[in-house]
């Protein structure tokens, strides 16, 4: 027969005194932080009878003043503006150059299946003929955008060029 092991009356005792330590320890903390919070409180109220200054925006503005130093160069810039238009007003895409004509045409017989209008332009390049495929021009960010989307959506190569 197995004999039933009992426990110690010993091991019951610390074990409740364990718990109610760690009881006591958890409302001491408690209080603590409570305690700290009201302080911090009190600390930050200030008493009525302290005067803070009034500061209004809008009269202090208009007071303030600061002198930033400009060169010649960027002075011009702001008196005239059409000094610093250096973005061309039209773009056009270059979609590939061939120095086959058929290639070229192909090309452009893809961009035509994608609703994309393109020419070919031939130019002498070292003694050799090339035939570039060329969309636009294009005077609108949006429609170039629009543009460069699909041809990005379709693995497209381009170079975009200034006109």
């Amino acid at each position: 027969m197995a004999e039933k092991q009992s426990t110690s009356p010993w091991v019951w005792i610390f074990l409740i005194l364990m718990l109610a330590s760690f009881v006591a320890f958890i409302v001491f903390l408690d209080q603590k932080i409570v305690k700290s919070n009201v302080d911090e409180q009190t600390q930050k109220q200030p008493s009525g009878s302290e005067n803070k200054p009034v500061i209004d925006f809008y009269d202090i503005l208009p007071q303030r003043e600061v002198e930033i130093s400009i060169s010649e160069k960027d002075q011009a810039g702001i008196e005239n503006p059409s000094i610093n238009k250096e973005t061309p007003k039209t773009f056009l895409l270059q979609v590939g150059s061939f120095q086959s004509a058929e290639d070229a045409d192909s090309r452009k017989a893809e961009l035509a299946f994608l609703g994309l209008e393109a020419s070919v332009k031939t130019a002498e390049v070292d003694d050799e003929t090339w035939h570039r495929v060329q969309l636009g021009p294009f005077a609108r960010n949006s429609k170039l955008s629009r543009v460069i989307n699909l041809l990005i959506e379709n693995d497209i190569q381009y170079i975009q060029r200034g006109q």
